[in-house]
């Protein structure tokens, strides 16, 4: 149950999925590192770290089945189990990141969590517990931190400490108040310096209750005294020694602490004994994993709601459209009153005032973007899975980390690099022994850039596999229907490379969990370009692929070139415009029943839009403007220029336009509605 009041509740939990869902990428991160680097042990601080705060965090949302789970976990991470099982751990950690994440998705959405059977069977058979060990009771080892900083520190001083195990019969009908009798009876014992489960992670399963106590009582009479009928069966009482510092340096600096270190734990750990049951009011809000000895300071990170930041934009979208509005008028002011000397204020007083808003408009979009390396970072653990489930050893090169994007286009590329990755880890990755073969290295690698070219970012993904075989693919579309043989002869290599993104087309010979359905490139292509972006390929055959994922670095706000086609107004964007040239009839062939023209030494098809304006008659003279999407060009051909503007992109609802050429619209400073049309 929550500890707080409802509305207070709701907020601290939207808080609380925010900072888990970066611990959890912390978490992979982690993981993976420690799979490269076992005996690290700045690794295992962080993790334990890691785990710690979201085992705090959960219990004080009210999340006990996550927050349970996690005190399980962190309690592997012991100088005795992290002195000698790593790569296990390693395994564990990442399986454990995988069950957070389904968690947290259910608790999204108010259900159930699920069983994590995977992660309690690793963890059981890390300890060397076994899950028919019934009520047998052993002496617990794997205390956490802060408990076993507690008996140390007792041990420092000199004193008895005593391990307890008790094990409860299977019989007892209320393990909480089993629990409460026991704590009664250790008290009466000696001075409790620790006990598991705590009160808050008891379940009605419970078999083992685990305690430390310092006494003065030898152990006979501790025996005698622990056994408590028809709720204990048995006892296993053991005296602790101070723990001898032989172990690996690496290990045993994972668990010492800066005095700094220890005051923050002294704030946030829940104690062992009687501070567990602290009032509501002095739980800890959920609050972002902090790097061991990191000194505090002041907060200079503001966390803001992304829809806030919308309306701001929106605010500055109107400003525009005013601006525009104004120097309208000024215009027409301009030409009724050519002479007047309030012309040039009027022109200074908008100059001034287009300065600012543009200022402004930077500023924003400053704040909405982001840098890449927040989208790059979930890909070492996809990789490691992918390459994995497929026998292949693949290694990730990461570079344009620092390119910023706008951050509602970085959150849907993501799906869409998802499976570009595994498709390249799939299909263009060989296997080590057929790398061998060929002369490469039996790592294969992948690697992701990104970088800014004019108004866009590019992405790259390339892969040192084995390329993509282009007649495969035209052999493959025909197969499915996707074109003709004739249709094929005239394709050019990046029209024939472009097929894989066709619906259903895939050249794998076997469907596997992984690809092979013909459904991943088709998505790839759809996203991107409801993103107003292009996708094209680059192939050396037996070196390689590089797929290109081109996007505008944001859609709100766009530079366009405006044009007439009859009585409308349209635009396209001003970073897909190569050039403007004007022809006559006399200038457009026919090719294979295509309208065409030559502009130097290309070739360009021709689009008109005098469909959209209902007009079937073209005037002897035309402009024409070349536009390029990614490798291919064509040329829209347009009754007269209007010139360069920017404009506020609005989304129009199907009912408004129900039609792919159209991708959004825009107001001009007279109210003319301007269509933008989809390239």
């Amino acid at each position: 149950m929550s500890f707080f009041p409802e509305e207070q509740g709701a907020d601290l939990r939207e808080l609380f999925f925010e900072t888990a869902a970066e611990l959890l990428q912390s978490l992979n991160e982690e993981g993976l590192q420690m799979e490269k680097r076992p005996g690290d042990a700045e690794i295992i601080r962080h993790i334990r770290r890691t785990v710690h705060t979201l085992k705090g965090d959960s219990a004080a949302c009210g999340y006990g089945e996550m927050s349970e789970l996690a005190h399980q976990l962190e309690d592997l991470f012991t100088p005795e189990i992290a002195a000698h099982k790593h790569a296990a751990l390693a395994e564990i950690v990442l399986i454990a990141a995988d069950a957070f994440s389904a968690m947290l998705a259910a608790y999204r959405e108010n259900l159930q969590p699920p069983v994590s059977e995977e992660l309690r069977r690793q963890m059981l058979a890390l300890t060397g517990d076994s899950a028919g060990s019934g009520h047998q009771a052993q002496a617990h080892s794997t205390w956490s931190e802060y408990e076993q900083m507690v008996i140390d520190d007792a041990l420092g001083k000199g004193e008895t400490v005593f391990k307890i195990a008790f094990g409860i019969d299977p019989q007892c009908p209320v393990r909480a108040a089993a629990m409460q009798l026991i704590r009664n009876v250790l008290n009466e014992c000696g001075r409790l310096l620790a006990i598991a489960p705590d009160q808050s992670t008891i379940t009605a399963n419970i078999k083992v209750v685990d305690a430390a106590i310092v006494s003065s009582h030898n152990l006979k009479w501790l025996q005698k005294k622990c056994r408590i009928p028809a709720v204990v069966t048995e006892v296993t009482i053991e005296p602790v020694e101070r723990r001898s510092h032989d172990r690996p340096d690496a290990v045993l600096d994972a668990f010492r602490h800066s005095p700094e270190d220890v005051a923050r734990e002294e704030t946030h750990l829940q104690e062992p004994s009687e501070d567990r049951s602290r009032p509501a009011s002095e739980v800890p809000a959920p609050a972002a994993a902090e790097p061991a000895g990191a000194a505090s300071g002041p907060e200079t990170n503001l966390r803001v709601d992304a829809t806030r930041i919308d309306t701001v934009l929106n605010l500055v979208g109107e400003l525009i459209i005013g601006k525009s509005m104004m120097q309208q008028t000024i215009n027409e002011f301009q030409q009724r009153f050519p002479k007047d000397p309030l012309k040039a204020k009027f022109t200074d007083a908008l100059a001034f005032q287009a300065r600012i808003i543009n200022d402004l408009q930077k500023s924003v979009m400053e704040i909405r973007m982001v840098p890449v390396e927040q989208l790059f970072r979930r890909f070492p653990r996809v990789i490691r899975d992918v390459a994995k489930s497929c026998g292949k050893d693949v290694a990730l090169v990461l570079n344009g980390q620092d390119t910023d994007l706008d951050k509602s286009i970085l959150d849907m590329l993501g799906e869409p690099l998802t499976h570009l990755v595994r498709n390249a880890i799939d299909h263009g990755i060989e296997s080590p022994q057929e790398r061998i073969n060929a002369g490469k290295p039996a790592q294969g690698t992948i690697t992701l850039n990104a970088y800014h070219q004019g108004s866009q970012i590019v992405i790259e993904v390339a892969d040192d596999g084995r390329g993509i075989d282009k007649a495969r693919v035209i052999a493959k579309a025909i197969e499915i229907g996707s074109l003709s043989q004739s249709e094929a002869d005239t394709l050019s290599e990046g029209q024939a490379l472009n097929l894989v993104f066709n619906p259903g087309l895939s050249t794998a010979d076997q469907v596997t969990s992984i690809s092979g359905r013909g459904v991943g490139m088709d998505v790839v292509k759809s996203v991107v370009e409801r993103l107003k972006g292009t996708v094209s390929i680059k192939v050396a055959p037996g070196k390689g692929s590089i797929f290109y994922l081109r996007v505008p670095l944001t859609l709100a706000i766009i530079q366009a070139l405006l044009f007439r086609v009859g009585e409308k107004t349209y635009a396209v964007p001003l970073g897909s415009v190569v050039e403007i040239t004007r022809i006559s009839q006399n200038d457009i062939h026919l090719v294979d029943q295509r309208e065409v023209i030559q502009v130097r030494e290309e070739v360009l098809s021709l689009v008109h839009l005098g469909h959209l304006a209902n007009r079937s008659t073209r005037a002897n003279r035309m402009f024409v403007v070349v536009i390029s999407l990614g490798d291919q060009k064509f040329g829209l051909v347009v009754d007269r220029l209007v010139g360069e503007e920017e404009l506020v992109m609005k989304a129009l609802d199907n009912q408004l336009v129900a039609t792919d050429l159209v991708s959004g619209a825009s107001i001009l400073g007279d109210g003319t509605v301007v269509l933008v049309l989809n390239l």
